[in-house]
């Protein structure tokens, strides 16, 4: 996928690097919150325990909050890791986005899968967003560094951090809050919505294009069906996990 792209390491090193502290923040930080909570549906009466630390959580009775086992269970952590890898399978499709698509060809793309131009124009709106946000920080801090507006090197604590930060951060919000307000003038002048728009950039899919399209749809419906299916079968072909969910394997 990313060799078809003809994406290097150095050029996602940073977005991946983002991605991978935001995904184990948020898994050990809802894995910790939850007091080791699993999926619903789950017997928790029968949970493969491998061993608990002394932690706190939610209690049922006042004070509500108090010294509580976190439970390190076969389920939990392969929910934690099941979770986890969601996030990462997420990621590593939208990564390349960015780096190989212009973002005026995205709104085209999906008026022409049939979707209505306001969804069209909203979708191509959200992909120029971030680009848009970048170059105005860009320029934003060229400003104040020729100004002589020292970013470079900020001491003090959290709060005088961002105090320093406000002559960067107020001119960008405010542009961007005077750019959406330009693009909602403009769209009404034009009676957007009101019926049908022509785009300026038309897009040919190649036969390659709608066979990766039918690919795409069959296996999320039978991804989709087997899953379903699989919540009713105890026992066949369709039962190839263990009742709880996880590979038989792991109780051997």
């Amino acid at each position: 996928y990313y060799s078809l792209a003809r994406l290097k390491w150095s050029e996602t090193k940073r977005a991946w690097l983002f991605i991978i502290f935001l995904n184990v923040t948020i898994v050990f930080g809802n894995y910790f919150l939850s007091g080791g909570a699993i999926v619903q549906g789950v017997d928790l009466s029968h949970q493969h325990q491998l061993f608990s630390l002394p932690f706190f959580g939610f209690l049922n009775h006042a004070p509500y909050v108090g010294p509580k086992p976190l439970v390190f269970s076969i389920e939990s952590i392969t929910y934690m890791l099941t979770m986890g890898l969601r996030n990462f399978s997420i990621a590593f499709l939208a990564v390349a986005i960015p780096y190989t698509t212009n973002p005026g060809q995205i709104g085209v793309a999906f008026k022409q899968m049939g979707l209505p131009d306001q969804f069209a124009y909203a979708i191509d709106l959200s992909f120029r967003f971030l680009p848009t946000l970048a170059r105005d920080f860009s320029v934003t801090l060229d400003a104040q560094r020729a100004r002589g507006f020292e970013l470079d090197k900020l001491r003090g604590g959290i709060f005088a951090r961002i105090a320093r930060l406000a002559p960067l951060v107020v001119p960008i919000v405010i542009g961007s809050v005077v750019g959406a307000e330009d693009i909602v003038n403009a769209m009404e002048l034009r009676c957007f919505g009101l019926g049908k728009r022509t785009w300026l950039a038309e897009l040919r899919a190649r036969p390659l294009d709608r066979l990766l399209i039918v690919l795409t749809i069959v296996l999320f419906v039978v991804v989709t069906a087997l899953n379903i299916l699989g919540n009713f079968y105890t026992s066949g072909p369709l039962h190839i996990l263990h009742e709880q969910g996880l590979p038989t394997f792991l109780f051997h």
